[in-house]
């Protein structure tokens, strides 16, 4: 089997399963969760996020094989199956599990070189290796499979696939005769008189009109084939298209009391068993294991019970019927409170506000320094030719991860450091009552409409939602410039509800990386006083310039399903890894206010300064 390197953070996103992989020569599809390895150094225990997903625990990507130390590699099948050798040209296909890309073995000759043997007339290791083809075909479902060639080569423009009359032994045949675009690519059959038809016409979304969905899902195996809605079209895509694969992905921060170094020798499987079998009917723990465990750790009897009853009860974690906005508001305390211990994932420092300047004071109403955390990036599923409904979750996106339930996801645990702000309530009162009354209508209207597509419940957005969202973005974009790190590095995390009791205004800026625990603390000395100035008066004057303006400030609607207003590639959207709303719900006015009238942005009095050239 052909071994390939990838980082294990990869294989959550952007590589996770079902998601096409290109390597030199060959194209792989990762598989399900069926075939992974059990390997036991890679369990990953979240408790609150495995209650809120549904399952028991998650279960990291193995580490590669290296000399002297243990490891397995991740499985892969071939997709897609379909190859073209580049001497003759001649359309092959393989198999799903075949292990490196075949040798080319067509009868038929070159077709622009009289006199040349063909390759099946050369010795096995002189015959080409053959070349995965890039056109595939994929329906919303999450089925895909390989592009018609058979079909399509027999049948006549206009006509339905369904109705083409395949010959015996088709011999296919890729020809390119030098035109621009798909017009020079031309599929002929050498083994009938079927005229050579060339892939013009076949990308548009109804080009393969009256084709049902083969219901193909190779990274399941043989066994994957299910059966689709007839009324899902497929349709055909490059095999490199970005909307191949959209992965699902949940994340969680570790909070106490789980991100307690007690917590971890808890949560060991056998450690967890040892403790839990000692239990009484009436849920009372077995003080005198306890306390022989504790002798046998060197560790403090009072706080193992403690933290062992937590886990037991099942405090402090949630469940699948709770919103995201309330499993949010428990890190959003957590934030705001005392830190953890050194020693713990979770460490923060509450910054004093008087230190900071009064163009500070008056829009924030805290600023916490998250010098060390931890978060879990679980694979919940994934969705092709559009992107997935985002912080929604259910048994229907996990379905297509593997062909049985199973107990745990896939998942990496990340480190690093964070910025942790909110606004002051009254500051963003006083700005929603300058909101125009249907600035964002247009975009609830679209967002409600695709939700309503999907068979979901849309979600609220009120326009503090924009507010928050935009200033992540302009402080990730500003901090790529001041920390030195890229803003594909940077993260974002919102904190935005307005439930009474329960109201949330906060923006977590961080950097977490998959491959080494933490980072050296350049993105924790921005938020200190004396530097954080400095970045917002810089991040506002940036979303004060964009190379399309005005077309880009006057919009009312662009990006993605048109659900952004003010902000284009240009002043305020990021890398897809680092906004968790895939790049939807901006808006710079909401910040700096129209070319015409500032007093609309959340910032109207620094903006004014800066205009009339006092700051």
């Amino acid at each position: 089997m052909a071994k390939k390197s990838l980082r294990r953070s990869q294989v959550i996103a952007p590589f996770g399963v079902g998601a096409v992989v290109d390597f030199p020569g060959q194209s792989l599809m990762s598989a399900g969760l069926d075939a992974w390895p059990d390997h036991p150094e890679c369990r990953i225990t979240d408790d609150r996020l495995a209650r809120r997903l549904g399952v028991d625990y998650f279960r990291a990507p193995p580490p590669g094989r290296r000399e002297g130390q243990q490891g397995e590699y991740l499985p892969f099948v071939r997709f897609p199956l379909w190859h073209f050798c580049p001497r003759c040209r001649s359309l092959q296909k393989t198999s799903w599990n075949e292990p490196f890309p075949p040798r080319c073995s067509s009868p038929l000759g070159l077709r622009f070189q009289l006199g040349q043997n063909p390759c099946s007339a050369l010795p096995e290791k002189k015959r080409w290796r053959m070349v995965p083809v890039r056109f595939i075909v994929v329906c919303e479902n999450g089925h895909i499979d390989d592009f018609p060639w058979i079909e399509w080569a027999h049948s006549r423009l206009g006509k339905p696939l369904t109705d083409a009359k395949i010959c015996p032994t088709p011999m296919l045949r890729l020809n390119y005769i030098g035109k621009a675009g798909l017009m020079g690519l031309i599929v002929k059959c050498e083994s009938c008189d079927a005229k050579a038809r060339s892939l013009m016409g076949s990308a548009g979304p109804n080009s393969l009109k009256g084709l049902p969905c083969s219901g193909e899902r190779p990274w399941l195996g043989p066994n994957g084939k299910e059966k689709c809605a007839p009324e899902k079209q497929p349709r055909m895509l490059q095999r490199g298209a970005t909307n191949i694969y959209f992965p699902k992905v949940a994340s969680a921060i570790l909070i106490p009391p789980f991100s307690d170094p007690l917590r971890k020798i808890v949560d060991d499987p056998h450690n967890w068993s040892v403790l839990s079998s000692g239990v009484q009917e009436d849920g009372s723990p077995d003080e005198e294991r306890l306390r022989c465990f504790a002798d046998l750790k060197r560790l403090d009897f009072g706080r193992l019970k403690e933290v062992f009853m937590q886990k037991f009860t099942g405090f402090g974690t949630s469940d699948s019927t709770q919103s995201e906005e309330d499993f949010r508001h428990s890190e959003y305390r957590a934030l705001l409170g005392p830190s953890g211990g050194p020693s713990e994932e979770f460490v923060t420092v509450a910054q004093d506000m008087e230190q900071y300047t009064e163009d500070v004071g008056k829009y924030f109403d805290k600023l916490v320094l998250v010098e060390k955390l931890a978060e879990t990036r679980a694979l919940t599923g994934f969705s092709r030719i559009s992107p997935p409904p985002y912080r929604e979750f259910d048994q229907q996106d996990q379905s297509k991860l593997s062909l049985q339930k199973r107990p745990w996801l896939s998942a990496i645990r990340v480190f690093g450091e964070g910025i942790f702000l909110t606004l002051k309530k009254s500051a963003v009162e006083q700005w929603e009552a300058k909101v125009e009354p249907n600035r964002y209508l247009d975009i609830v209207v679209n967002h409600t409409h695709i939700y309503q597509k999907l068979g979901r419940t849309p979600r609220v957005l009120p326009p503090r939602f924009f507010l928050l969202h935009t200033l992540a973005h302009i402080l990730v974009r500003r901090l790529s410039f001041e920390c030195g790190y890229g803003s594909s590095s940077l993260r974002e995390r919102l904190y935005c509800w307005d439930e009474a009791g329960k109201e949330m205004t906060g923006i977590l800026i961080y950097t977490a990386a998959g491959d080494c625990e933490g980072t050296m603390g350049g993105l924790v000395q921005q938020g200190k006083p004396g530097r954080f100035e400095s970045l917002l008066i810089g991040a506002i004057e940036d979303s004060r310039w964009c190379s399309s303006d005005p077309l880009c400030i006057e919009s009312r609607g662009q990006g993605i399903d048109s659900l952004n207003r003010a902000a284009c590639h240009a002043c305020a959207l990021l890398p897809e890894t680092s906004c968790e709303e895939g790049n939807r719900f901006l808006d710079r006015v909401a910040l700096i206010g129209t070319a015409d009238d500032h007093s609309q942005g959340f910032f109207a009095e620094i903006v004014a300064r800066m205009v009339s050239g006092v700051l």
